[in-house]
């Protein structure tokens, strides 16, 4: 069965009606979907990111400080690894899913990427992608959001204060990306794709899918099927939902 975002949705469309947006992370109508990192995931997310990346605990620090500074999310404090900071552990999920994408982007030498998220939550991936690009020799060359159009008035909202010269498309997604022009893209959907309807996945593929090169997807909710690409599934790192859970590069 799919996921169910009305509640989600009517929840974002009221902070968007209000433009307040200064407690939503921590609010229950917006957590039990989003934002909801435990500190002992947050936990092991830093021990990732400080084990497997070159990223220090400086710029661990500034781009939390940049997405944790609207919304007011649960923050903790971590002093283990030989660091001290106190963070949102969804931020530092955002980091190290960041890195694993682009990583993957270098090693399909797509480092001058279209890029294409599905399922953008507030943009807090995208913001990362953004942060840490130049890091990895990557340049993004535009990146476009596919979304409900209550979420796409929460995503520029937030990107809007957070990063505002931040350059984003927004697409509504029960167009499934057809309008979007361009091939050769680069796809990101973490804990969509795989939640949502077939049907609507099926849309995807028919009407986005011919238009992208590669890709990641955090997966969840389903078994990973064959949807078009030749993968690497590998199991997600915490894992944080059971068997399902797994990283999907093509």
């Amino acid at each position: 069965m799919d996921v169910d975002y009305s509640r989600y949705a009517n929840y974002v469309a009221s902070i968007c009606d209000s433009g307040n947006l200064s407690e939503f992370k921590r609010n229950p109508n917006y957590t039990y979907m989003l934002e909801h990192v435990s500190e002992t995931y947050g936990n092991q997310y830093l021990e990732g990111i400080l084990s497997y990346t070159t990223i220090t605990e400086e710029e661990i620090a500034a781009f939390c400080a940049k997405n944790d500074a609207v919304g007011n999310p649960a923050k903790n404090t971590y002093t283990d690894f030989f660091v001290n900071i106190t963070v949102s552990p969804s931020s530092l999920r955002y980091i190290f899913h960041a890195h694993l994408i682009l990583t993957h982007m270098k090693a399909v030498a797509h480092t001058t990427a279209d890029v294409v998220e599905v399922g953008g939550g507030y943009g807090g991936l995208c913001l990362a992608m953004h942060h840490f690009a130049p890091k990895y020799g990557v340049r993004i060359n535009s990146y476009r959001i596919c979304d409900l159009p209550s979420i796409i008035r929460l995503q520029k909202l937030y990107l809007g204060r957070v990063e505002p010269t931040l350059q984003v498309e927004y697409v509504d997604a029960t167009t499934y990306g057809e309008g979007i022009t361009g091939n050769q893209m680069f796809l990101i959907s973490n804990y969509c794709f795989s939640e949502i309807a077939r049907a609507s996945q099926d849309s995807y593929r028919q009407k986005l899918f011919p238009k992208i090169a590669h890709g990641f997807m955090a997966w969840n909710h389903i078994p990973v099927y064959e949807f078009g690409f030749t993968t690497r599934v590998e199991g997600e790192f915490p894992n944080t939902g059971g068997a399902m859970n797994k990283y999907v590069y093509f």
